[in-house]
């Protein structure tokens, strides 16, 4: 895919940044903005959780998204003083999202394309690895212990890496080069420690070993990525500017250059670039063949080579009538395969405004996608296994203490009330924190008494009742 010039850009809640004290940022509220041809104004944070919660339905899981908010403009103008490395927390008690800056983390510039990044999080959640054609690094995902894993200089803008967890060992995948010499690049893995220091690295794959598809022009891997025994990048051709997508099976240490459509390359292999790796263990990427403004291509290892052959595609995040939201800087969830979220194109020739606007979309093939807003460069999702449950908590100061036994439990749209020494409870009254009477229990025995949540929204009320000649009472806090 020929490069033109490009740049990457985050939607307009005003960062401020001030250099000189390190990485002190302050976010204002929302302001629409419309670049592009989607103009879709820019959720509120409480529309964004809102949105979460009908796409992914019930019981809702919580999500986070790990992005870069930067100041945007065309290549001339881009400040990348501004780039700050943001999570986004999806769903709360408080029925809002979250944004909150962890870090300054500059990206990487090139004069025709723009800045460059990429995240992404840990199996569990709990880490972040960035890179920005410099460094290597991981963060826990509070933005705490930032640690250097290994310094790298691609100079390409297609980034990428690649958690394994699959020995029970925290690693980080990455492609690297040494200076000077065509076959001085390989793809590298490094253990990461608790502290998110660097432990034992080793090679997965090295171009010395003369076992990839011919790649004369090449000098790098990029857009690197590991499940399973299965690697895929891309390789640059330096003559053309296309990208050759491949794949490899690291258990036979063999490899094959994807060949899905008919616009190839000056060595016979398709071009296309950004490659991406479901977490599905049978070797099946995704990747942009010729250009982002189209669906996406999806192949698996064991389809036939050098024969037009598709598994299916990713259609773009928004309808037709948008001519610029294509499939550029896509992320395939890890912990839940069956999410990814996507960013329009951000090419400034192609897409006036040089935005980055993202889409989370359920379903591989599927219309069901929920709009984050602009300016949200390279974004990375991860969703909770666990459901987002209810949760309890007490107020002392309002409770009277008679030596009772009470237990709340809170489970879907029911609240059950329990003394386990059996004492009669009554006049159970949920309401809310101006008075107003939500709901009435409902008594099943003695000692215990269910009340329906189902009409309910998420927030905090006051659970009361009586027992004996007392009036107890509770806080609860209901989330959705």
């Amino acid at each position: 895919m020929s490069r033109s010039s490009k740049t990457k850009s985050w939607f307009r809640q005003t960062l401020k940044h001030n250099v000189a004290v390190g990485t002190v940022v302050v976010f204002s509220a929302f302001v629409l903005s419309f670049a592009g041809s989607y103009n879709g104004a820019n959720p509120s944070l409480q529309k964004i959780d809102s949105d979460w919660r009908a796409l992914y339905g019930s019981p809702v899981h919580q999500a986070i998204v790990v992005f870069n908010k930067m100041s945007g403009g065309n290549v001339a103008l881009n400040d990348t003083s501004k780039d700050t490395l943001c999570i986004m927390h999806l769903v709360s008690g408080s029925n809002t999202a979250t944004i909150k800056p962890l870090m300054y983390f500059k990206q990487w510039r090139q004069d025709n394309w723009g800045v460059s990044s990429t995240y992404r999080i840990s199996p569990d959640g709990a880490k972040i690895a960035m890179f920005n054609n410099s460094l290597v690094e991981v963060c826990d995902t509070n933005g705490a212990n930032p640690k250097q894993i290994k310094p790298v200089n691609l100079q390409t803008d297609q980034l990428n890496m690649s958690w394994d967890d699959s020995a029970g060992i925290r690693r980080i995948v990455y492609a690297s080069k040494n200076t000077g010499g065509s076959a001085n690049f390989f793809v590298l893995r490094t253990v990461v420690n608790s502290d998110n220091s660097a432990g034992a690295t080793d090679t997965l794959w090295s171009h010395s070993w003369g076992k990839d598809p011919s790649a004369a022009s090449a000098s790098v891997y990029t857009s690197v990525n590991k499940v399973g025994h299965y690697l895929s990048f891309d390789i640059p051709d330096n003559v053309t500017g296309n990208n050759d997508p491949i794949v490899v099976d690291l258990s036979t240490k063999t490899s094959v250059a994807i060949s899905a459509g008919s616009t190839t390359s000056s060595n016979g292999l398709d071009d296309g670039c950004q490659i991406r790796m479901l977490q599905d263990g049978l070797g099946t990427v995704s990747y942009h063949q010729g250009t982002h403004l189209r669906a996406a291509y999806v192949w698996r290892w064991g389809m036939t080579a050098g024969i037009t052959h598709l598994l299916y595609q990713i259609p773009c995040p928004t309808n037709p009538s948008c001519s610029d939201c294509g499939n550029n800087m896509f992320y395939w969830c890890d912990s839940d395969t069956n999410y990814m979220i996507q960013t329009g194109d951000n090419q400034e020739s192609m897409s006036p405004g040089c935005y980055t606007k993202a889409f989370i979309r359920k379903g591989k093939t599927s219309a069901n996608t929920m709009y984050l807003g602009d300016y949200i460069a390279f974004p990375a999702l991860w969703i909770d296994p666990k459901p987002f449950v209810v949760t309890e908590t007490i107020d002392n100061r309002a409770s009277q203490n008679h030596g009772s036994q009470i237990s709340v439990h809170m489970l879907a749209d029911n609240l059950t009330l329990m003394n386990s020494q059996g004492e009669g409870i009554d006049n159970v009254i949920l309401s809310s924190l101006n008075g107003a009477v939500v709901a009435k229990g409902e008594r099943i025995s003695s000692g215990q008494q269910h009340v329906s949540l189902t009409s309910l929204h998420a927030g905090m009320y006051l659970l009361s009742w009586h027992q004996g000649n007392a009036t107890m009472s509770k806080y609860v806090t209901l989330a959705r």
